[in-house]
């Protein structure tokens, strides 16, 4: 807000309750009230009016978009003062017939601002016309007022009107007739409207208006007393407080209408945390029908194969493409990718386009958050696909190594071992001592080869799990292990490759860490299906020293990093004194035909 526009409130502001103030206290020292309530305690009554109209004028001005409803109590403040000046100004010829013609102003521009309940601006036809009738008909009262009204000094105690061409002694009585009439029909019909609407009005308008209606109500009643009271002459029977209270209702109606709006759209933000996992389209539309209290609103949402809007249980939107109801609005959801949704409300809801626009941005935030998340998840399992692949085409890379290493090289080397034995008798029979120690050295030599070539090969692929199965592999690393080994494999039927192997190097290297590191007398290892055969746990416990814990560029990373790789994860539970548990959970089925 520019400080030139702040001033200009705050001057408004300061001037409206100067002028009430100081009417007032006027009027209680010269103890001229005219025909107004006297005493202190009305004194203070008017003042307090003026002073709500005042602060709920601040509050609109920061609560409401549009300034227009500030401005409007502000000038039904300033304008409240009017008929406590008239009085004081009847001996001023000039200003007398002014301050008479606007005593009435601050009654059409509360009308006007009721009229504007809540958004800040006149919607329909209806106000207009009503807003455009009441203000002609003060026009017209205030333009006789100053070219007709000429009371006798007698009765009103006033200088003569100078404004006055055609002077009549009875002119303010029936311009006062008229006046009060037109506006008693007026303030009823726009009463009854609003009164009606709220009856026959769903949820959200019954609670934007709350107390409106009460207020319109009120002030009726005290506008038809006050017209009676000044037509015939009757004694409005102790009730002269009606009217003020009733005035003073509507401000407050009025904000307190925008403030509950603007609660709404607090709460609004909570849609994204329902849908903060996925947009359950049912879930959706049911908590923001709870949210905005109306439980007739649907949401329809856009199918792009069927390029239609469909609910959100799949069917058919009824009604065609826009569905429109009485006292019901649609409005459109759409984003840069295209329509997202269409939501149908109660048209009380559409008064306030900042609720609106929380819906939509909360609508789309959570779709757009959907859609990432899709995505994401998309790439997480292309990831692990491609992954997988990497790892089954290691796999099989190792296994053709290990039996080109196996048919090839280590045969060639055995054949070449048995030519050296072959030699070495023939050169014994020959009495060739020294090529026989030489042929011996050399088969010793090719020995520790091809000893050392199986160690190879066993390490790029364990050829047991080929010839044999799990079990058996497990059972040769307890054999070979430098610590007693117990070992139990439940399950019979064989599991993917890919997963024996995963398997059968992570309990290699938990039985050489239990005896490297944790210094074990004893391990264990089991392998057990769960109760939906869906994974393979492979527990690995030994009673070393514990303590361990993954770390990294350790061993027990490398080997998260394995089991995570075929979609499996690792559990170390290890204190220091009690032993390490090592927990492996595989799944049972990585791939389809992975097994020859």
């Amino acid at each position: 807000m520019g400080a030139g526009r702040l001033w200009l409130r705050a001057a408004a502001v300061t001037v409206t309750i100067a002028a009430n103030v100081l009417a007032q206290v006027l009027s209680a020292v010269t103890g001229d009230y005219g025909p107004r309530p006297q005493g202190i305690g009305w004194a203070v009554v008017f003042v307090a009016v003026a002073l709500d109209y005042v602060v709920c004028a601040v509050i609109a001005w920061r609560a409401i978009r549009s300034p227009a409803p500030g401005w409007l109590m502000v000038g039904a403040a300033f304008f409240w003062a009017a008929g406590a000046w008239y009085p004081l100004t009847r001996d001023i010829g000039w200003l007398w017939p002014l301050v008479e013609g606007v005593t009435d102003l601050w009654a059409v521009l509360v009308g006007i601002l009721v009229l504007t309940y809540p958004g800040g601006h006149l919607v329909s036809r209806f106000d207009r016309v009503v807003a455009y009738t009441l203000s002609g008909a003060f026009l017209v009262r205030f333009l006789g007022i100053l070219l007709f009204s000429s009371p006798a000094p007698a009765d009103c105690g006033c200088v003569a009107n100078p404004y006055a061409i055609l002077p009549s002694p009875d002119a303010d009585y029936w311009l006062g007739v008229a006046w009060r009439i037109v506006g008693v029909v007026l303030l009823l019909t726009v009463a009854g409207r609003l009164a009606v609407r709220w009856v026959t009005s769903s949820l959200p308008a019954r609670r934007v208006s709350f107390v409106m209606p009460l207020a319109l109500l009120l002030w009726c009643y005290g506008t038809v007393q006050d017209s009676v009271s000044f037509a015939l002459g009757w004694d409005s029977g102790g009730l002269e407080f009606v009217p003020p209270i009733a005035i003073a209702l509507i401000p407050p109606a009025f904000v307190g209408g925008v403030f509950y709006a603007r609660g709404l759209r607090s709460r609004v933000a909570d849609l994204v945390i329902v849908a903060r996992d996925k947009v359950d389209r049912a879930l959706w539309e049911s908590s923001l029908a709870r949210t905005l209290h109306d439980h007739s609103l649907r949401v329809f949402w856009w199918d792009e194969h069927r390029r239609a809007y469909r609910t959100s249980d799949g069917d058919a939107m009824p009604d065609g493409d826009r569905p429109e109801r009485p006292g019901r609005s649609t409005m459109a959801i759409d984003s840069d990718q295209g329509p997202i949704a269409l939501i149908e409300h109660d048209v009380a809801l559409g008064q306030d386009d900042r609720l609106l626009d929380a819906v939509s941005s909360a609508l789309l935030l959570s779709v757009d958050n959907d859609r990432l998340r899709g995505r994401l998840e998309q790439t997480i399992q292309e990831l692990r696909e491609s992954r997988l692949r990497i790892v089954e085409e290691g796999y099989l890379a190792r296994r053709r190594l290990e039996r080109d290493l196996h048919d090839g090289s280590q045969q060639q080397l055995v054949s070449l071992a048995i030519g050296l034995r072959i030699a070495a008798t023939k050169a014994g029979a020959a009495g060739q001592a020294e090529l026989v120690g030489d042929l011996e050295k050399a088969s010793a030599q090719l020995a520790d080869a091809l000893r050392e070539l199986r160690e190879l090969a066993r390490g790029i692929h364990p050829t047991v799990l080929t010839d044999g199965d799990l079990r058996s592999a497990l059972e040769e690393l307890a054999q070979r292990s430098v610590i007693p080994v117990e070992v139990r494999v439940e399950p019979a039927e064989r599991l993917p490759e890919v997963v024996e192997e995963t398997i059968y190097y992570c309990v290699s290297e938990c039985l050489a860490n239990a005896a490297k590191h944790a210094g074990a007398r004893t391990c264990s290892v089991l392998v057990a299906r769960d109760d939906d055969g869906d994974a393979v746990t492979v527990t690995v416990k030994d009673d070393g020293r514990g303590g361990a814990r993954i770390e990294p560029g350790g061993g027990l990373e490398g080997l998260r990093d394995r089991v995570e790789t075929v979609g499996g994860h690792v559990e170390v539970r290890s204190v220091a004194g009690l032993g390490t548990i090592v927990e492996l959970v595989l799944p049972a089925q990585v791939a389809e035909g992975s097994r020859p």
